[in-house]
């Protein structure tokens, strides 16, 4: 399926649950209560942050898209597991803090004989990542292919 110019909307909503917690919602989908890191004040190890979904979108993002290209080659994906790490620093131009940095580390599994196929589409698989495309973060992929 070739994707021409097209326009994709998608939607979520919000609602406070007191202090500095909320619940996410898309449609459908399993809410998700979001409140801050655990280094800032009323925050949670326990629950999700922005920043830790941030990195999880982004991961998530680069395994499909991996995984559109390896489906469109005939590159057959037997496991996939990723590892995300951002840093978020002061930015010099707005002295805003912002993630500057992403390292993802990928360990994908294919099919013998299929290893380097999928590593050509590495490349591909990070420029159509929809998430790595709409931030102005330094995103690292660092992959691990192995049959």
């Amino acid at each position: 399926m070739t994707l021409d110019s097209r326009t994709f909307s998608y939607d979520t909503a919000l609602e406070w649950e007191g202090g500095r917690s909320c619940r996410v919602t898309a449609g459908d989908r399993p809410p998700l209560v979001v409140t801050p890191p655990g280094e800032f004040p009323g925050g949670g190890h326990g629950q999700w942050s922005p920043e830790h979904l941030y990195l999880a979108s982004l991961q998530s993002c680069t395994m499909l898209s991996f995984l559109a290209h390896c489906a469109h080659n005939g590159v057959e994906v037997v496991g996939y597991a990723s590892r995300a790490t951002g840093e978020i620093a002061r930015r010099d131009d707005d002295r805003r803090y912002a993630f500057s940095r992403v390292l993802v580390e990928v360990d994908a599994r294919v099919a013998g004989g299929h290893s380097e196929l999928a590593s050509s589409l590495t490349p591909k698989a990070e420029r159509d990542c929809f998430i790595t495309a709409s931030t102005s973060a330094e995103v690292i992929v660092e992959w691990g292919i192995r049959e």
